[in-house]
């Protein structure tokens, strides 16, 4: 079930929204003005964040904005106004798609699912799978059997380094290089405190990152 964010602050348009997209097997979360949209944006997780350019407060510009400075979810705007200013303005705030008041809620369905269906398969495109272990490169995150693990920036690029290139044997010394810089003055024992801190953070899933003695490490696919 694809979960929507729906911001407006006309509330019989927005509840009229809700009603129809439930009704088409949605699950939907309302906002009535900008600043509740951006905190249910940041405590939930959503496929599609639908904003109304003019609301009160924090407007759908603003909105969109700081959404996009920490997330890459679509953003459909929705607003009275047709102006070329208007829609220029949306979409360099980040905006994915436009849609202009009034509308059949038949198009916005189907520009809902057309948003979704185009970000699942980009994100299919960025994505690093294997052994339970789930990295989004765009979003920087990894989920070990569904569940989110926080993961510092090294820890998280030497992972996804490991995934890239699946049973090729990476030396130390490439792994510094790649990870750290040609320019780090420190010596290849910080590649192993952070293989060992990777470990644990995957717990019964680190046996996919084997130890090849002399050399470095590589990343296998577990039976």
């Amino acid at each position: 079930m694809y979960k929507i964010l729906i911001a407006d602050d006309e509330r019989k348009l927005r509840e009229t929204m809700r009603d129809y997209l439930v009704s088409k097997g949605f699950q939907i979360v309302l906002a009535s003005d900008g600043e509740e949209a951006l905190t249910a944006a940041f405590a939930q997780v959503f496929d599609l964040i639908i904003l109304d350019v003019m609301m009160p407060g924090i407007n759908g510009i603003e909105v969109c904005r700081e959404i996009r400075r920490q997330q890459n979810i679509p953003v459909l705007f929705l607003s009275a106004l047709g102006e070329e200013e208007d829609l220029l303005t949306g979409y360099e705030a980040g905006a994915d798609d436009y849609i202009v008041k009034p509308f059949p809620l038949s198009v916005l369905f189907q520009k809902c699912m057309a948003m979704i269906r185009r970000s699942k398969r980009v994100d299919q495109e960025h994505k690093l799978t294997g052994n339970g272990i789930i990295i989004d490169l765009i979003r920087k995150q990894v989920y070990v059997e569904g569940k989110e693990i926080t993961f510092s920036s090294k820890d998280f690029r030497l992972l996804a380094y490991l995934m890239e290139n699946k049973d090729v044997v990476l030396e130390r010394e490439i792994i510094l290089s790649r990870i750290w810089g040609y320019d780090f003055e420190g010596d290849t024992r910080v590649v192993d405190t952070h293989i060992k801190r990777i470990r644990k953070l995957l717990g019964d899933h680190a046996e996919c990152i084997k130890t090849v003695i002399g050399s470095g490490y590589v990343y296998r696919e577990e039976a």
